[in-house]
Parts: C-alpha cells; sequence; structure tokens
C-alpha cells in the first residue's frame, strides 16, 4: 500500500507530515484528509478556514489539496453562491500567499548570492540587513 503525506498549510507556514500514512489509494487519502481537517477544524471553524491540507504521494509529489473552507460546517447554511465566493476568497488569498513566498525566497537567493560576489558569507545576505555597496570597477 502507498504511503501518503499529509501537510499543513496555514498562516505560520508549513507543518510536513514526517511519516506520512499507509492507505489503500487515493480516495482513501482524500477522506482522511477530509476527517483531518475536520478535527483540526473542530470549535475553531474561522480561526482555521483559509488552513489546506496538501496530500502528497511517497516521493512528496503534490496529489491534491482539501482547503478547510470547502469542508467547514458552520459555512453549510449559506446559500451555495455565497460558498463559493467564500472558497474563490480563499483559493485567491492562498495564490496569494504563495507568491510572496516565492518573491521573498527570491530576493533572499539574489542577497547570498550578491553576498557571495562580495566575497561575505552567505548567513549575512539572510539576516534581512541591507549589503554594503559593491565598490566601483
Amino acid at each position: 500500500m502507498p504511503t501518503f503525506f499529509f501537510n499543513l498549510i496555514h498562516r505560520g507556514g508549513v507543518t510536513l507530515d514526517p511519516d506520512g500514512t499507509t492507505l489503500p489509494d487515493e480516495p482513501a487519502a482524500r477522506l482522511h484528509a477530509e476527517g483531518v481537517a475536520r478535527e483540526l477544524m473542530q470549535h475553531r471553524e474561522a480561526a482555521t478556514r483559509f488552513w489546506r491540507l496538501r496530500v502528497c504521494d511517497d516521493e512528496r509529489r503534490l496529489l491534491f489539496e482539501v482547503p478547510f473552507v470547502e469542508i467547514d460546517p458552520t459555512l453549510l447554511h449559506l446559500p451555495l453562491h455565497l460558498r463559493e465566493a467564500m472558497r474563490d476568497v480563499v483559493v485567491g488569498a492562498a495564490s496569494l500567499g504563495n507568491a510572496i513566498h516565492d518573491v521573498r525566497f527570491s530576493i533572499r537567493q539574489l542577497r547570498g548570492t550578491m553576498a557571495r560576489a562580495d566575497g561575505l558569507p552567505y548567513l549575512v545576505a539572510l539576516d534581512g540587513r541591507t549589503l554594503p555597496d559593491r565598490p566601483a570597477t
């Protein structure tokens, strides 16, 4: 049986599943992910609505995501069009968060490259300080 990894994406970052769970197939993994999400949301639906579980295979490749907003029982009283709008907002916010993360990562890489080019330790580039100006050539 395959192993699936259930990584939690939340506003504070990512909590990786170190061990994974052995399940018979992908549909079983989806049911498991939805159950885990419901358990994590219980009595904190509004605070966890933007969270999602990213389900990966045994090679850590993304298979699918379960946005908590899709299974939030406190939204069931809303008309379908409002629930869909809420989901669109959450998915859009997640996409924006991913883009911001990617830009920050690129900036860190650029700072590291500039630090190495100036003969400085790489850690100088990660501490958030402005790097010294490069001497004119």
